[in-house]
């Protein structure tokens, strides 16, 4: 582990982000926004509870086509997929991932609702980790329940557990998926695991498949001193990717040309000199590309 990656453990990235999302199911935090329109059409048909808990810097979703199967990666309160499960129709199928315990009670607690107004019910919400997709956290909820871990033995029980999960009831199984898109969502994840990250995205998609990713970007390199904030990194700002080094890192795992398609010209913010702006990048797998990509390592190493 490097310098900086030490001093961000301190910080511990994963729990400022889910602190900071579990508060804002509860009131609406408008600092996680980048503005953004959607279809009026597709908006008629959702709760007011589930719009005004979106946070995110673009649409991914105008990239899903009729009857796909897509994945949301960080899917918060339901409303992409809520408005993809209008896209891809009742052929169609839309799964929702977070590990946000209030932001996945929220949406499933108005997934009836929406299906009951579309007349078709074709969304689901699974709790895992976008990094790690093939581990189903309620699945292992469920094993857990009643065994506590207690001791090593136990721990090492858990890993095995785990690792059972994944190859007997993967949450999201190889070669599925039509589309997998995000909505400002890997920016909060630890450097560390992003590479991961994007090849589970890869071992996910069917040959010829594509991920639609909404993200923020930096112009150049954010500091150290910056990424130590946990209001800055929860906030969508300081764990942003210097934007050649977003795109490059599809590349590196396998996907075919990525490439901005909805560039913003306009910083949403400036900090310290830096320029924090919204891009979407489209990443297509070869129609003939392997379940795998093509690098596993954990840590992404681009210059």
């Amino acid at each position: 582990m490097d310098e900086s990656s030490r001093s961000l453990s301190v910080m511990n990235v994963e729990l400022a982000v889910r602190e900071r999302y579990s508060k804002a199911v509860a009131q609406c935090d408008d600092s996680l926004c980048c503005p953004t329109s959607y279809s009026p059409e597709f908006l008629a048909v959702l709760p007011a509870e589930v719009v005004e808990r979106d946070y995110g810097c673009g649409d991914p979703t105008k990239y899903v086509h009729t009857g796909e199967t897509v994945v949301d990666l960080g899917s918060g309160a339901g409303k992409a997929c809520f408005i993809m499960a209008q896209i891809v129709g009742p052929k169609g199928r839309v799964i929702g991932v977070d590990c946000n315990l209030e932001m996945l009670a929220l949406a499933r607690r108005h997934r009836q609702a929406v299906a009951e107004r579309l007349g078709y019910a074709n969304v689901e919400f699974r709790c895992g980790m976008i990094q790690d997709l093939r581990l189903d956290l309620d699945r292992l909820a469920s094993a857990l329940a009643g065994n506590p871990v207690a001791d090593q033995a136990d721990w090492l029980r858990l890993r095995d557990l785990e690792e059972s999960l994944r190859r007997t009831e993967p949450m999201i199984a190889d070669v599925s998926v039509d589309c997998v898109v995000s909505n400002c969502v890997l920016n909060l994840v630890r450097r560390e695991d992003r590479r991961q990250l994007l090849s589970e995205v890869f071992r996910v998609l069917k040959p010829g498949g594509r991920a639609a990713i909404s993200d923020i970007v930096a112009n150049c390199d954010v500091p150290e001193s910056l990424q130590r904030d946990p209001q800055l990194w929860s906030g969508c700002i300081s764990g942003a990717e210097r934007e050649d080094r977003f795109v490059k890192s599809f590349a590196a795992v396998g996907f075919d040309e990525p490439r901005i398609e909805t560039p913003q010209t306009t910083p949403w913010r400036i900090i310290e000199g830096i320029e924090f702006r919204a891009v979407t990048v489209i990443a297509q797998k070869g129609a003939t590309a392997l379940v795998a990509p093509r690098n596993t390592a954990s840590r992404m190493e681009i210059s």
